[in-house]
């Protein structure tokens, strides 16, 4: 009886001993994971890496010909107006318009459709006076007003020019009577068309 209590004893403690075993084998996968940062959810980064790449090698091309229609706009105006301006950015103005006109144009910032300008604007040297509206637009373009509050030195910090409604840098000009032309060209929009062929978008309009 007492050999048979011995061996009960015995095999109990065996038993003890491969549970204890068990308990302390080698994490699992899932447990090693937690412990060393890897989410196998998170998508792979090279992954992630190579779909951007693929993007923008995709995207190359068509954002290259954006830039380069960006560096010229124009436009097309009808109405009560005359206009016989020039510029070579605001600080080198010549002439000025009057009167109201609605107009379609290819403008600044990717600004592709129309509205009406109503107000009057005359421009000397780097000295201007304007109290311009563009309302009733449709398309992409954007309304905006520049209200200048008499003769003063061209602000380029006004919310149109810091918006972009209008460009401050812009070099062209706009003439007629009833019936007006305008066409710019855009120094920054040109620095940008270069800096994107080398992979930097300066004005960081491109597709994505």
């Amino acid at each position: 009886m007492r050999k048979i209590c011995c061996l009960c004893a015995v095999f109990m403690m065996a038993c003890a001993t491969v549970f204890c075993a068990d308990d302390t084998k080698s994490p699992s996968i899932e447990q090693q994971a937690l412990t060393s940062g890897f989410d196998r959810n998170r998508p792979n980064q090279f992954v992630e890496n190579m779909k951007m790449v693929g993007r923008y090698a995709a995207l190359y091309i068509p954002n290259r010909l954006l830039d380069a229609s960006d560096i010229v706009s124009m436009e097309m105006g009808f109405g009560g107006e005359i206009a016989g301006q020039f510029q070579v950015t605001q600080y080198l103005q010549f002439g000025g318009s009057h009167g109201c006109n609605y107009f379609i144009a290819k403008g600044f910032d990717r600004q592709v459709g129309g509205g009406y300008r109503d107000g009057t604007r005359f421009g000397l040297i780097c000295f201007a006076t304007e109290n311009v509206v563009i309302d009733d637009t449709f398309g992409y373009v954007r309304k905006s007003v520049v209200d200048s509050r008499g003769w003063q030195v061209a602000d380029f910090r006004a919310d149109a020019y810091r918006d972009n409604d209008i460009d401050f840098w812009a070099v062209g000009g706009r003439f007629g009577w009833l019936c007006d032309f305008g066409v710019n060209v855009h120094p920054v929009e040109i620095a940008d068309f270069v800096a994107s062929c080398f992979c930097y978008d300066l004005r960081k309009d491109d597709l994505k």
